[in-house]
C-alpha cells in the first residue's frame, strides 16, 4: 500500500497557494509554518525521497527557502503544436510542475501506527482503478481534484469510496476486522500531528545556508575554517532541524 498524508497535502495546497500571493510580513509570518510541514514531512519520508527532495531544491536560489519547497514551477518552454489554417504554431500550456515538497509526503516510510485513512493501493494492483485518478491528479498538480478527493475519514475515490474503511458484507454488517481509529476532522488544524519547532543551534554547531547540504555524503564547510567532512545519513534529521532554525538567521 501506498501512504500519502492527506492532511499534510491540504496544507500544501493551502501554502503553495499562499507562495503565490503573499508579499512583506504576512509572508514572513507563513514562513514557519512552511518549515514545520518541510520537517514533518522530511522526518516521515524514506532515504529514496529525501534524496530526491534535496536534489530538487538545491536547483533553486538558496535566498528562496523554504518558500523554494512549496513552489509551483512551470516547465520551461510553452509547448507548441500546429492548428489554424495555415499550419500556424498554436502554444500548448503544459501542466504545472508540483512543488518538491510533495515528494517527501508521497515518499513517506510506512509503519504499523498510520492513519488507515491515508493508504493507498499500489499502482498496478487490481484495486488501483478507481484511484488513478487521484494518483494523476497529484502529479499534474491538479489541485481541484485533490481537494475533492480528501475526506474527513480517508481519501475518497472516483465512485465514493473512502481509503481504509471496513468493507460491508452483503448483509450490511462488517467483517469483523477492528474498525480504523478516527482521523482528524476537516475543521482540526492540519499540522496538529506536526512536531514542535527545535531550539536555535548554538555558535559551536556548523551553519547551515541551504537544505542540500543534508544530501549524503555532501561537502561541509565550517564556519571557523575549510574543514569538509561527510555527513553520515544518520544525523539527517538532526542537520534539517538546523536548517529550519537557522533560516532566521540569514541576512
Amino acid at each position: 500500500m501506498a501512504v500519502i498524508d492527506r492532511h499534510r497535502v491540504a496544507r500544501l495546497v493551502e501554502l503553495s497557494a499562499a507562495e503565490r500571493t503573499l508579499k512583506g510580513p504576512e509572508r514572513l509570518l507563513r514562513e514557519e509554518d512552511v518549515k514545520l510541514l518541510i520537517k514533518a514531512a522530511y522526518d516521515d519520508a524514506t532515504d529514496a525521497a529525501r534524496a530526491d527532495f534535496m536534489a530538487r531544491v538545491q536547483r533553486v536560489p538558496t535566498s528562496a527557502w523554504p518558500w523554494s519547497a512549496v513552489q509551483v514551477m512551470t516547465p520551461r518552454g510553452g509547448g507548441g503544436g500546429t492548428g489554424g489554417s495555415l499550419g500556424s504554431v498554436v502554444a500548448v500550456p503544459r501542466p504545472a510542475l508540483a512543488p518538491a515538497l510533495l515528494v517527501l509526503i508521497r515518499g513517506q516510510a510506512d509503519s504499523a501506527d498510520l492513519d488507515p485513512g491515508n493508504r493507498l493501493p499500489e499502482t498496478g494492483s487490481p484495486e488501483f482503478a478507481e484511484w488513478e485518478p487521484l494518483q494523476r491528479a497529484l502529479d499534474t498538480w491538479d489541485t481541484q481534484t485533490i481537494t475533492k478527493s480528501i475526506g474527513p475519514q480517508g481519501w475518497v475515490s472516483m465512485i465514493g469510496n473512502t481509503s481504509g474503511q471496513v468493507p460491508e458484507d452483503t448483509n450490511g454488517a462488517t467483517s469483523g476486522a477492528p474498525a480504523p481509529s478516527p482521523s482528524p476532522g476537516p475543521t482540526e488544524p492540519a499540522t496538529k500531528d506536526l512536531p514542535a519547532p527545535q531550539p536555535p543551534a548554538t555558535p559551536a554547531e556548523i551553519t547551515w545556508k541551504h537544505p542540500a547540504v543534508l544530501a549524503a555524503g555532501a561537502a561541509v564547510v565550517v564556519a571557523t575554517g575549510v574543514a569538509v567532512y561527510a555527513v553520515s545519513q544518520s544525523r539527517s534529521r538532526r542537520e534539517l532541524e538546523d536548517v529550519l532554525s537557522q533560516q532566521e538567521e540569514q541576512p
